[in-house]
């Protein structure tokens, strides 16, 4: 039988083996009584026992180590992210950094667009004043934010801006008169509006996506119940068919050019995705108008007051 010792090399037995130290004496005889089936004494045991213990306390202790080292990256990163607080402070406080915007007052606004706007209501409603009409319907002078009006909350003098890719309807316009559509649990705004010479109306609703913006037709000769299809202009091939139809009781304010009357009966036709007759039937007179379906977010208003 050979052993091996800490030279790598084979011992084989009778051989004279040269001993390093005391520890290799200690060592070979632990190997031979454990081999020989004799008990071994308590000093091979403890030697054992120790080198056991070494493994395993060596994944504590890495585990120990990779934590230590998991704190203090926290740490520096912690420590950088209060110098970059501290230097955002620091030049908020000497007015260096973009501050918030300023909250909104009632001061009026700088904008030139909106101060043309604004000339114009106050020119047409100083117009209106003068002729005598229109004060008693504007519904009263309460004052309004812009960001709060929407079209059930519109009064007489309060303007309506329309962004379309449509000359026919894009525009800046003063409302004259109101119409209020009540049918089953829908109020449907008809805001009769003009821009100078330029007339139209805006029929919408806060249930509705879909709005109108249309230009009266004078002289359509229709009276009665309206058909099916109509052709609404001599001069053009556009025939519109009847999308829906319904009956509201009125409420009306205002400049409006309808028949006096409680109730009317309502029809949309349409020709394509956007061209749209809208029409009125006062008993037996009607009302009619040639536009576009416009999204919601192309209207805006403005207060007159």
């Amino acid at each position: 039988m050979g052993l091996y010792l800490r030279t790598g090399k084979a011992v084989k037995a009778g051989a004279p083996v040269q001993w390093r130290g005391s520890v290799d004496r200690a060592r070979v005889g632990c190997m031979l009584m454990r081999l020989s089936s004799v008990q071994a004494p308590s000093h091979c045991l403890s030697a054992h026992i120790h080198r056991a213990n070494t493994d395993m306390f060596a994944v504590p202790s890495l585990l120990a180590a990779m934590t230590i080292a998991g704190a203090f990256w926290v740490g520096v990163l912690a420590a950088r992210r209060l110098r970059d607080w501290g230097d955002n402070t620091r030049a908020l406080e000497q007015g260096d950094g973009p501050l918030a915007l300023a909250a909104a007052s009632g001061a009026p606004s700088d904008n030139a667009s909106v101060k043309k706007v604004r000339a114009r209501v106050a020119e047409r409603l100083q117009a209106s004043l003068e002729s005598g009409a229109g004060i008693a319907a504007a519904g009263g002078n309460a004052p309004r934010g812009a960001e709060d009006l929407d079209i059930d909350g519109l009064r007489v003098g309060d303007v309506i801006l329309i962004e379309a890719s449509d000359k026919l309807v894009e525009g800046d316009f003063v409302v004259e008169g109101i119409l209020r559509l009540r049918e089953g649990g829908t109020t449907t705004v008809v805001a009769i509006m003009a821009d100078g010479a330029r007339k139209r109306w805006l029929i919408g609703s806060r249930e509705r996506e879909d709005w109108f913006a249309v230009e009266p037709i004078l002289d359509h000769g229709l009276a009665g119940e309206p058909p099916r299809n109509i052709q609404p202009r001599r001069d053009s091939a556009r025939v519109y068919a009847l999308s829906r139809r319904g009956q509201a009781s009125v409420a009306a304010v205002g400049s409006h050019g309808r028949p006096q009357g409680s109730r009317v009966g309502t029809y949309v036709y349409r020709a394509g995705a956007r061209d749209v007759l809208w029409l009125e039937r006062w008993g037996g007179e009607v009302v009619m108008g040639e536009g576009l379906a416009l999204a919601r977010h192309a209207v805006s208003f403005l207060p007159g007051s």
